[in-house]
């Protein structure tokens, strides 16, 4: 078992990217239950209203290109979710910096484990049927994103309280106002020989948001594509529009961070008095940055490919826009995963960085940094039962 720590540089790196790694990677369950009545709170059994919800990244060896993203439901969320959902349960509420427990829901023994230590089975009470509903619900999108977790329960009519969705109400009517102007041009065009008037067009944008209305379906089978893929392909692609605008915030923060490590600046203070941990430093710098430049180049790349398909269909040209459809669900999750780890580089720059206008920091600083940083980055995390 974890042994109890107060300091929060003695704790395990995964730990770290939980506790500090800002709302995209982490949702703290314990602290926005406080206040809220228990009947209110976000799942029945108390028990699980005391853990940390956390996402990884876990991309496995097989490349985008070499499945086909249009199966079914189980096969295809299978294959195509390289970011993990886990659950984190802290000794001490309190301090869970501390140490504790987790619990990654597609392990093999993921069940076993959340019967154990929360009662729940899939053929016990009801309140144990709808929480594994809920966390069912959780694990189909890459991040923990206030906005995306919002509209996810929306959508299945599941009602929780507002508090735990950790945006306002202004913010999330530009959001929504920014898929619908992104996506009207394309129903507009698409469903242009179907639409009979404003009405219509308006049902085939609400079918954007529920996508069990018949325009969903029509909307999708315009493009060769079975209707019973309308839900999936609808969240997958609210949620790239999503990211889009999420990126363009945090962009200027990332740009400064990616110059930084190129620079002389980012060496530390007093590696002078480090000179034998010197070069292991460099390389770890120079890794951090290579891993931010890939991270980046995978967002241009999803990017140029969405504009490009968007403007042959709207010169007349279907099959490219088509083709990224049938790959949108892959890559949402890419996107999520790349946006939601920039995300966290730039928060835990944040914390790092206040009051410190100059950016220059010590070594001890420094490199833990760039731990943080490291798995922020990382495509493939380790699991650890206990941490």
């Amino acid at each position: 078992m974890a042994t109890t720590r107060r300091r929060t540089d003695s704790i395990s790196q995964i730990l770290e990217q939980i506790l500090f790694g800002g709302s995209s990677v982490s949702m703290n369950v314990i602290a926005l239950s406080r206040g809220i009545d228990p009947d209110e709170r976000l799942f029945q059994t108390l028990a699980l209203n005391n853990i940390i919800l956390f996402k990884y990244p876990n991309f496995n060896s097989v490349t985008d290109d070499d499945v086909n993203p249009i199966f079914d439901e189980g096969e295809s969320l299978g294959v195509n979710r390289p970011v993990e959902t886990g659950l984190y349960v802290p000794h001490t509420q309190d301090f869970p910096e501390s140490g504790g427990v987790a619990i990654y829901l597609r392990s093999n023994n993921s069940e076993n484990l959340l019967d154990e230590q929360f009662g729940l089975n899939a053929i016990g009470s009801e309140s144990a049927v709808h929480d594994l509903k809920i966390l069912s619900l959780i694990d189909r999108i890459p991040s923990l994103d206030a906005f995306l977790l919002k509209t996810c329960f929306e959508a299945e009519k599941i009602d929780v309280d507002p508090r735990y969705w950790t945006i306002k109400s202004e913010e999330d009517s530009q959001l929504r106002h920014l898929i619908r102007r992104r996506t009207e041009p394309i129903v507009r065009k698409a469903m242009a020989g179907a639409v009979g008037g404003s009405d219509s067009l308006e049902r085939f944008l609400d079918a954007i948001w529920n996508p069990a209305l018949e325009e969903a379906g029509l909307f999708v089978s315009a493009f060769g594509i079975e209707r019973s893929e309308a839900d999936a392909i609808f969240t997958a692609w609210k949620g790239t529009t999503f990211y889009e605008y999420q990126l363009r915030r945090i962009a200027p923060r990332v740009r400064i961070i990616l110059t930084w490590l190129k620079s002389r600046d980012c060496i530390p203070v007093d590696i002078k008095m480090h000179k034998p941990f010197e070069s292991q430093l460099f390389m770890h710098i120079e890794r951090v940055g290579k891993l931010l430049d890939a991270t980046m180049l995978d967002i241009r790349s999803i990017m140029l490919e969405y504009d490009s398909s968007f403007s042959a269909f709207m010169a007349g040209n279907p099959g490219p826009f088509r083709d990224y459809l049938r790959k949108v669900r892959s890559r949402y999750w890419l996107l999520g995963y790349c946006v939601s780890a920039l995300t966290s580089i730039v928060h835990l720059d944040g914390r790092c960085m206040r009051n410190n206008p100059s950016r220059k920091l010590y070594f001890d600083t420094m490199q833990k940094l760039m731990r943080q940083f490291d798995v922020a980055l990382d495509r493939r995390r380790e699991q650890k039962g206990t941490l």
